[in-house]
């Protein structure tokens, strides 16, 4: 099967034709198709064999597959508009992927530490490609191997598999443990006002 039949979105794809090496990748527009050397994305893959990075793992593909329940999800499967889409942290803005990850300041004092060693990192592991197009930090953080070829550069390729994705794994799990601690606290409060 010609590789440009892969990579289209627009063509109807036979799944039994398609290489096993062919998984879809999400991207801004939704998703695509990339073939790997590998049977899995490196987002699902552990550099080491920790158990505590396997655990990050569900919650990274969660959020790289648009499966991760925010507010604004939540407000789009409300049948009678019940659920709001704002932020329940902040009250400020919609809860959306960029919000969650880059705006809400009741998460920031997680984010700034971890989010500083991956915009360092970030920026010496790719300055050794060369892009044609700018670097989304959002796109950056939930998946950096979409800068990345594997083909054309195998260190920046490792470099990132060490460096990168483990510090941007990190980041959303953290950020995900904070923001469901932030959130029990807040339905905790709200059943003892309703109990008084």
């Amino acid at each position: 099967m010609p590789i440009d039949t892969v990579l289209s979105t627009d063509n109807f794809v036979d799944w039994n034709q398609l290489p096993e090496s062919a998984i879809q990748v999400p991207t801004k527009d939704g998703f695509r198709f990339c073939v790997w050397e590998f049977l899995m994305h490196p987002l699902a893959i552990s550099v080491n064999a920790n158990l505590k990075d396997i655990r990050k793992i569900p919650v990274r593909l969660k959020i790289s597959t648009g499966n991760y329940i925010l507010q604004t999800h939540k407000a789009s499967f409300s049948k009678n508009n019940y659920i709001s889409p704002t932020c329940k942290l902040c009250g400020k803005a919609d809860e959306t992927v960029e919000h969650f990850i880059l705006l809400c300041e009741k998460l920031e004092e997680t984010r700034i530490p971890l989010l500083s060693k991956i915009l360092d990192n970030g920026s010496l592991i790719l300055a050794k490609v060369a892009t044609s197009f700018p670097i989304d930090l959002i796109q950056l953080i939930i998946n950096p191997f979409c800068y990345v070829d594997i083909n054309a550069n195998r260190a920046v390729f490792e470099e990132t598999s060490n460096i990168l994705e483990p510090l941007c794994r990190q980041l959303l799990y953290n950020m995900h443990n904070k923001r469901y601690a932030l959130l029990a606290n807040i339905d905790k409060q709200g059943s003892r006002k309703s109990n008084f």
